[in-house]
């Protein structure tokens, strides 16, 4: 039996819900047994999940309350049937008791870790450090992940930089392509994407700045969230409706189809305060449909790529370094296709079937 307890977990929609939802079922397709506690609208029994030996239990009410509540049962269950637990964060580890002898392996994506104030000072350390001195072993998403969570994990602590994969192709139908057929606002215009939740760091705004500033281009942002409105005003205030368009949020078969009917992935992050990509999943995602990149340099943006073989990573902060890529991708084909196909073989490496063993590896499986 492996246990996850998760607060981030589908049918939300985010990075993070997408690779615990991913990892769930990947190893119930391996041979395991998984017993997934995560949030919901109301307290539930044990649900199946497909038809792989994935089992769900969902949890209500008021934060400290469904969390005292998941730790409670978690630690019953693993009372009576012992098994390696993993953690989407900290966070759902924070309750268990502190004598549990059992492996624990907590994620770590980035931002759930502050950054040090103006006096050198970690917010939460004190909390964050008494978390994770009940795990045993720590996933780190990157580099920078590994690094800003250096200050509050324990010493001695095992880390294991894993970057997140990604899952297979989803299968389009013909509904699909239809969609994103008519979601793109020009037929000859070079089609860039942004897809992503929409919130300032992800760069949205810069990617709105270089294509208006283009005749040749054109841009579907996907995705929702609260930066919309100010992303909306944005293409208004550059007058190009005509050729910026937002998609909203597409799953599966749409999504991969809009994917794969983009020419550049156009998403230049940025840190704003001490937010910015963990990793930056999406990148890899694009990359497998042969996509080249513009990456913001921030995080562990950069290494969700390659600089110069399957994205051009740039100073996201200025526009002019947005435009001056664009301009090169919009405009040397034969970079790139050359891209293209090293984006394919880089992310192929990253899919799922192909890293589900090393994960499990590290909980002794």
């Amino acid at each position: 039996m492996i246990y996850l307890t998760a607060q981030a977990y589908p049918p939300r929609s985010g990075g993070i819900e997408n690779l615990m939802g991913a990892f769930a079922s990947y190893c119930g397709q391996s041979g395991q047994t998984v017993q997934v506690l995560a949030d919901g609208k109301k307290n539930n029994l044990t649900e199946r999940a497909d038809k792989t030996s994935v089992y769900i239990h969902r949890f209500s009410g008021l934060k400290p309350l469904r969390r005292r509540k998941k730790a409670k049962y978690l630690a019953a269950c693993l009372a009576q049937n012992p098994g390696p637990v993993f953690a989407d964060s900290w966070k759902s580890i924070e309750y268990l008791p502190k004598d549990l002898d059992h492996r624990i392996v907590v994620f770590a994506h980035g931002n759930e870790y502050p950054r040090a104030d103006q006096n050198g000072v970690f917010p939460k350390k004190a909390r964050i450090r008494k978390a994770l001195s009940k795990a045993t072993h720590m996933i780190a998403v990157s580099q920078d992940t590994k690094a800003r969570s250096a200050p509050f994990r324990p010493k001695d602590m095992p880390v294991d930089i894993i970057h997140p994969p990604v899952e297979p192709i989803a299968n389009i139908t013909d509904v699909d392509k239809a969609f994103a057929k008519a979601v793109w606002p020009h037929e000859s215009a070079v089609k860039c994407l942004a897809l992503c939740r929409l919130i300032d760091w992800k760069g949205v705004d810069m990617a709105i700045r270089a294509v208006a500033n283009r005749k040749d281009c054109q841009l579907v942002v996907a995705g929702t969230g609260d930066d919309r409105s100010r992303l909306e005003r944005l293409v208004d205030y550059h007058h190009a409706r005509d050729r910026i368009v937002f998609a909203g949020r597409v799953e599966g078969g749409r999504k991969a189809a809009l994917f794969q009917s983009a020419d550049i992935f156009l998403q230049p992050g940025r840190k704003v305060g001490d937010q910015c990509e963990g990793f930056g999943i999406t990148y890899v995602e694009a990359a497998l449909h042969g996509l080249p990149s513009i990456s913001g340099d921030q995080g562990g943006a950069p290494e969700a790529v390659i600089d110069g073989e399957t994205a051009l990573v740039v100073d996201a902060t200025q526009l002019e370094n947005v435009t001056e890529a664009l301009e090169k991708l919009v405009t040397n084909t034969d970079m790139r296709s050359h891209m293209s196909l090293n984006a394919k073989a880089h992310a192929q490496r990253l899919l799922w079937p192909r890293q589900i063993d090393r994960i499990l590896a590290i909980a002794g499986l």
